[in-house]
């Protein structure tokens, strides 16, 4: 039988998804400002909205949800692992969202599966690698 997570554990992970939900909000505001108001090329647009959502989410991570893991690794190690996976991260999400067009189902419909992949994927990933503590096992 699986272990009961902690109430840490489960505080961690509400913080942790404020950082995705701010990730999104961001993102989104910014790509709309840029593309909607502006009108940059989506692309330049949106590639700007997901680096500012990055950077929000990533601070989230770093001094809300991950606080103590992150005490004993240096900025640029977390950096670097930050982004090794968030990179990883977009291929997925077009994996995913455009598997799941080419089987008939529509991108907004990918986007929200994609999104409940994620929300587990990303917090595993944060929590036992990116601000794994050191030398824990």
């Amino acid at each position: 039988m699986p272990k009961k997570p902690s109430k840490r554990t489960i505080w961690q992970f509400a913080l942790y998804n404020i950082g995705g939900v701010s990730f999104f909000v961001v993102g989104y505001a910014v790509f709309s400002l840029l593309y909607g108001l502006f009108s940059w090329k989506w692309w330049i647009a949106k590639i700007i909205g997901d680096l500012s959502g990055w950077a929000v989410n990533y601070m989230i991570q770093r001094f809300l949800a991950f606080r103590e893991e992150s005490k004993g690794h240096s900025e640029k190690k977390l950096l670097v692992r930050f982004s090794a996976i968030s990179l990883i991260n977009v291929v997925i999400d077009y994996a995913i969202v455009g598997g799941l067009k080419w089987l008939g189902i529509s991108p907004f419909v990918g986007l929200f599966i994609a999104a409940w992949f994620f929300t587990i994927w990303k917090f595993l990933w944060y929590k036992f690698w990116v601000f794994k503590v050191p030398g824990s096992q």
